[in-house]
């Protein structure tokens, strides 16, 4: 299946807050939607309006569409929500008109349908949260095992009827058909399209990334920083202080002011669970390109 984008999702969330608008028209009045929705309604009807005249930072349940995309199809271990925040997402969409604009014939618009957009996000995200923290009495229906694997339910309905080793077996007398938490887990663990959550910050790409695209000391900083975050969080000892990096020079890294030495640079990312000649090659480099920028601009 192809992923839409975050972009396509956010202007879909406008869209909602348009007919959300019109809603408020038809239960309180046009005062109250224009306050809503943060400007007048020229047209007669907010849903025919350009979501982009929509200002999204209003309204809260942006930030929470904004992570959840992030934790459904990016996994990462920066990437984590509450159990309210997913309760959230899903109760806002089981919440947004089924109908729209002010006039009895309504609008209909993608978002009111399961593939839509936002309700894609809020389902995949209410099934990633089922399998990486509820209890083994966790369920899965097929279409959040399809999200998962990024695949059509139908094909997740093939797999079922396999009979091998190999196949998707559902709970006996289920109805909807539904598969246990360690079977999904299982079967989701063989699909091509399946991104599991990292267990551990060398084993997450999107880490692996940001320290890819680092090219200031700021932005080496601030991946040090992601990490010291999430090995404290997840460790009951300080295992830098542990390691002889005290806390000033954590800061240091952290804030970009570090002095290069490879063999500091190699301990750091043993501590930090990186790989070793990615880190100390990467600080060499946005060190290197600091110190130049500097020289430079004292000779200038």
């Amino acid at each position: 299946m192809e992923r839409f984008t975050k972009d396509e999702m956010f202007n879909e969330l406008r869209t909602i807050f348009l007919f959300e608008a019109d809603h408020i028209i038809l239960g309180a009045s046009e005062d109250m939607a224009e306050q809503f929705i943060g400007f007048e309604n020229m047209d007669g009807q907010y849903c025919y309006m350009d979501p982009e005249l929509v200002d999204l930072a209003r309204f809260d349940i942006t930030r929470l569409f904004d992570q959840g995309y992030d934790y459904a199809f990016r996994p990462s271990l920066l990437h984590t929500l509450h159990k309210s925040e997913v309760k959230y997402l899903v109760a806002f969409m089981k919440g947004t008109p089924r109908i729209g604009g002010t006039d009895s014939a309504g609008e209909i618009h993608q978002f009111m349908n399961p593939d839509g957009y936002c309700q894609t996000i809020a389902d995949a995200v209410h099934a990633r949260w089922k399998l990486e923290r509820s209890s083994g009495g966790a369920t899965f229906t097929t279409r959040e095992l399809a999200l998962l694997a990024n695949m059509t339910e139908g094909a997740v309905r093939n797999a079922m009827a396999d009979k091998s080793e190999s196949g998707l077996k559902a709970i006996p007398g289920s109805k909807p058909v539904l598969v246990g938490i360690d079977e999904a887990k299982r079967w989701l663990s063989g699909r091509r399209g399946y991104i599991a959550m990292p267990a551990r910050p060398r084993e997450d790409a999107v880490l692996h990334e940001m320290l890819a695209a680092a090219r200031t000391a700021k932005d080496l900083g601030l991946v040090v920083s992601k990490h010291h975050l999430l090995i404290t969080n997840h460790s009951s000892t300080d295992r830098f202080l542990s390691a002889g990096f005290s806390p000033e020079e954590m800061k240091a890294w952290e804030d970009g002011t570090f002095q290069f030495e490879a063999e500091r640079a190699a301990k750091l990312a043993e501590v930090l669970d990186l790989e070793v000649p990615s880190f100390v090659g990467k600080a060499l480099e946005v060190s290197l390109r600091r110190d130049r920028a500097i020289t430079e601009a004292d000779q200038a």
